[in-house]
């Protein structure tokens, strides 16, 4: 089976006054579609920067960006703008809601930019809250929520363009431990129902059961992939 996602020794290096800094150094990872992988490591470690590479936001010095069986390596802004749109979903730490929209209308103005009718594009929103738990919901806007509610709304707008990659930023940083516990729980769910490919970062070690394997980065090195075995 051919993965979702695969970086092919992949570099990353950034200008550091006389020298250069390495934050990806030859990485090379494959994630499968329903598979769920977590990523670990300290602070500065490259996970972000793994991450920004993955979802083609930041170009590698060198390797491959294979999404879906394409390659990136030589497409331009435009194409790769595009790419993201069509096949990636980004969940970052903060759900960044636009604070006059109601639930539903957070998740339709994503299908508006793709050009997508309305009517469709509402229908599908009010589907995939009613998946994240937020059916009886949608007309609240960003106040009128909770912080574990609007990361679960920032999940299902990542979902709204049916990506083929899914790639999470720290989803429980700012939640008490059975918020973070619920939205770990709905991000294997959603993994599982809707076949993604999907990387998550994280600092909490007590939710990886949830996912299918995780590896610890250091210093730009990915460490070996250990498989995780189901949580009790």
């Amino acid at each position: 089976m051919n993965p979702v996602l695969n970086l092919v020794n992949v570099t990353l290096e950034y200008p550091d006054g006389e020298s250069t800094l390495k934050a990806l150094d030859s990485v090379h990872l494959r994630v499968d579609a329903g598979e769920f992988f977590s990523l670990v490591g300290p602070s500065g470690s490259g996970k972000s920067s793994l991450l920004a590479v993955a979802a083609t936001l930041v170009r590698p010095s060198s390797g491959l960006v294979i999404i879906d069986g394409e390659d990136t390596t030589g497409l331009n802004d435009t194409e790769l703008t595009a790419l993201r749109r069509e096949k990636v979903g980004i969940i970052f730490q903060q759900p960044n809601l636009l604070p006059s929209l109601t639930a539903v209308e957070q998740l339709i103005i994503g299908d508006h930019l793709r050009g997508k009718p309305s009517a469709p594009a509402r229908k599908r929103a009010s589907e995939l809250l009613d998946v994240v738990g937020l059916g009886a919901s949608l007309s609240k806007r960003p106040h009128q929520l909770s912080g574990g509610q609007r990361q679960r709304v920032n999940i299902a707008r990542a979902l709204m363009g049916r990506p083929r990659v899914l790639l999470v930023d720290e989803p429980t940083a700012a939640l008490d431990h059975e918020r973070s516990e619920s939205i770990v729980r709905l991000l294997r769910q959603v993994t599982d129902e809707f076949a993604t490919a999907t990387v998550m970062v994280t600092h909490d070690t007590d939710f990886l059961p949830f996912t299918d394997s995780v590896a610890t980065m250091r210093d730009g090195h990915l460490g070996l992939r250990t498989p995780v075995g189901p949580p009790n």
